[in-house]
């Protein structure tokens, strides 16, 4: 028979569907805060601004990593009966996208903070003056890493793995493509976003020269709440989305240190629209107003239900209401 051209059963073993669940419950949990975060965002127009389109982004590449793990999973529990090279172009793109939606997430994280700097230092409309400029920016982040997987791919760089019943994986092949790679998927744009964010930090808790004690306290107050933001969300990114990126050039993904950093890289996806939205005031408006609508509901619909009792006279001879009564008179 041509292996060529015969179809194959791809299925999971028995030991990676057992790694596989707690990945898929933490995925499940991560639909729903993703499903109330957007529902906020197509409700109320007031999250809905241009500064916040690399948060949106961000998240994107979240429903993304969602949309990626769901397909695998059923392509391999479904047990189609997939022809050889439509099988290796599946297997790819399912190692390839992993990768490269995450190291989105590192430069679309820096480029917010690059946005932020200059509206914060130079007061300026970043978004509505350099148009052209963030949506270059947006071509450069897209496009750029997806053509380095595919440069790494064709030049022998990184080899592709595809055990029997478990998930393709790209694993660098040598150590200088691994260090180089770490390099520009982790260091640069990690250092880089720290890098903008403390100066940010710095330029609003510098008051000298400033002799409006209003002023003063407006931007004390403003960098208190931006270091609080800063410390809550850079420090749940730090800590369960680095390992997946720190070990990805180093281990196989479906290895016991790799499935700990992909339950974590999970765990962040869960919890990212649920943190950014509780430290915006946008949204936690928008979640006000929407506690306060299903609060007016349900008052409403109790009022109605409430049934009406008609009192009898105390001697019980009269069942009559009083305008009865009266009539009756």
């Amino acid at each position: 028979m041509d292996n060529q051209t015969d179809c194959e059963i791809i299925v999971w073993s028995q030991q990676a569907f057992t790694i596989i669940k707690p990945i898929f419950y933490i995925s499940i949990i991560a639909v729903f805060t993703h499903l109330f975060f957007w529902i906020q965002f197509l409700l109320y127009p007031s999250v809905r601004q241009r500064s916040m389109q690399w948060l949106y982004a961000y998240l994107i590449t979240d429903l993304l990593l969602l949309a990626r793990f769901f397909l695998s999973y059923i392509y391999r529990y479904s047990s189609f009966c997939i022809p050889h090279h439509p099988r290796i172009i599946i297997c790819y793109c399912e190692a390839i996208f992993d990768n490269y939606l995450n190291l989105l997430q590192s430069y679309i994280l820096l480029a917010l903070n690059i946005c932020r700097y200059l509206q914060i230092v130079h007061n300026r409309n970043v978004y509505s003056l350099n148009t052209r400029l963030i949506l270059s920016a947006h071509l450069f982040i897209y496009v750029l890493p997806l053509l380095g997987h595919v440069m790494l791919i064709r030049r022998g760089w990184s080899h592709l793995q595809n055990p029997p019943g478990d998930a393709c994986d790209l694993l660098p092949t040598s150590l200088l493509v691994r260090l180089v790679f770490l390099l520009f998927s982790y260091l640069i744009p990690v250092l880089l976003t720290l890098i903008f964010l403390l100066r940010s930090l710095n330029y609003i808790r510098n008051t000298d020269g400033i002799q409006s004690r209003e002023i003063v306290d407006a931007r004390l107050r403003h960098h208190r709440q931006l270091v609080i933001q800063s410390c809550v969300f850079y420090s749940l990114w730090l800590i369960l989305w680095s390992p997946h990126l720190l070990l990805f050039p180093f281990y196989y993904k479906s290895s016991r240190v790799g499935i700990v950093a992909q339950i974590m890289n999970y765990m962040s996806i869960a919890v990212d629209p649920v943190v950014i939205a509780a430290l915006d005031v946008r949204f936690l408006n928008a979640w006000k107003s929407s506690g306060d609508h299903v609060d007016r509901h349900v008052r409403r619909k109790r009022s109605v239900n409430i049934p009406i009792i008609v009192l009898s006279s105390p001697t019980g001879s009269s069942k009559h209401t009083p305008e009865e009564n009266f009539d009756r008179k």
